[in-house]
């Protein structure tokens, strides 16, 4: 079980501008935290070797610089996303936790709206299991695309 917290809003929002904030607060507390970004586009230029090892059908990619190491994964067990903290930035569509929205038209779930990103901003834990965002993740794609065709 973790916090979740989730983060909604328009292109350009302030969405990452907060989650930024929430994220440097909470490790500064000790605090383990997962951060999920939700989009639609891809996460690599075509390009890139990475882009091409996918679309060759790898089932995982691993991609390390020196730095950091990113996993892409047609899979993922959700035991990675083990932390106090999950951070999640989109879904606007469904709610999988405390939700913060940034700008206009929020969504009726809301729990706190913040018209400006560099506003302060109250957080609370809603404590979920990590597995039902995985799950809630697979299931808004899935109604993307059927919207989307």
């Amino acid at each position: 079980m973790a916090c979740i917290i989730q983060i909604t809003g328009r292109k350009d929002a302030g969405k990452t501008a907060i989650a930024e904030r929430l994220i440097a607060k909470l490790k500064e507390q000790g605090r383990s935290v997962v951060a999920i970004k939700v989009s639609h586009h891809e996460p690599d230029p075509p390009t890139k070797d990475t882009h091409r090892l996918r679309k060759a059908g790898a089932d995982r990619v691993v991609f390390y610089n020196g730095d950091v190491f990113v996993l892409y994964a047609r899979s993922l067990d959700c035991a990675v996303l083990a932390a106090d903290y999950v951070i999640v930035e989109g879904l606007r569509e469904l709610k999988v936790g405390y939700k913060i929205h940034v700008g206009p038209d929020p969504p009726e779930d809301a729990d706190v709206v913040v018209a400006d990103p560099n506003a302060p901003v109250e957080v609370r834990c809603v404590v979920g299991d990590p597995c039902s965002i995985l799950d809630a993740l697979l299931r808004a794609q899935s109604a993307y695309y059927q919207h989307a065709s």
